[in-house]
């Protein structure tokens, strides 16, 4: 690839920020999925794994951890200034200020659930599937679940035990935790066929990008 970052990646780099910020906004809702509990952010928070995929396909691991700790510092930076929001005092005609602090704050205890969880978990995906590829450029499927399994483990394990110890029975915790990686990475198994789509698409693109 050459030295330069193109559009495409500056996209893709985006749209995973993005899903990863959205994904922490929607973590203060939980959904009853059966008899088990999973946070709201599960909706959207595969696509970060997915784009990461991708990005690690395409672009390689050193890329994908610059963008993985851009992402760090850009929740890091969205938690303090909404932090910062919820202490600066509202007019008294605006009504919502408890609600708006029950959303959008977090504890000091989920927001670093949250931070650590979110780049080992990225971290581990990455470096996975770029191993593996070192190692058989094929299988590319193969490689993108495995990759996701084991890095959905590592967030699932930091973020949940951190988040909700002492908060609800370990039975529900343990619960919790194999459930979201199981959703995940069907997630990502289900939307393997798209992901290998824009895997190509991508290639082809940078591919006739170097021959401008």
């Amino acid at each position: 690839m050459k030295k330069e970052n193109s559009n495409l990646f500056v996209y893709l780099s985006m749209t995973f920020v993005v899903c990863l910020l959205l994904s922490n906004i929607l973590a203060a809702k939980m959904l009853a999925v059966g008899n088990f509990s999973i946070t709201a952010g599960t909706i959207i928070f595969p696509i970060s794994y997915i784009i990461n995929d991708i990005l690690s396909e395409v672009y390689g691991y050193k890329k994908t951890k610059k963008i993985v700790y851009a992402g760090f510092i850009l929740q890091l930076f969205m938690i303090i200034v909404l932090e910062v929001a919820i202490k600066i005092p509202a007019p008294t005609w605006f009504e919502n200020g408890d609600e708006f602090a029950l959303i959008l704050g977090s504890t000091p205890r989920i927001a670093a659930a949250g931070l650590l969880s979110y780049l080992f978990g990225s971290l581990v995906n990455s470096k996975v599937l770029v191993k593996m590829k070192d190692k058989s450029e094929k299988h590319f499927g193969v490689r993108a679940i495995i990759s996701t399994l084991l890095g959905e483990a590592t967030d699932s394990i930091i973020f949940i035990p951190i988040a909700f110890l002492g908060t609800m029975p370990i039975k529900e915790i343990i619960s919790m935790i194999i459930l979201l990686i199981i959703l995940k990475t069907l997630y990502e198994t289900i939307c393997l066929p798209i992901t290998y789509i824009v895997v190509r698409k991508t290639k082809e693109y940078e591919n006739n990008k170097l021959k401008d």
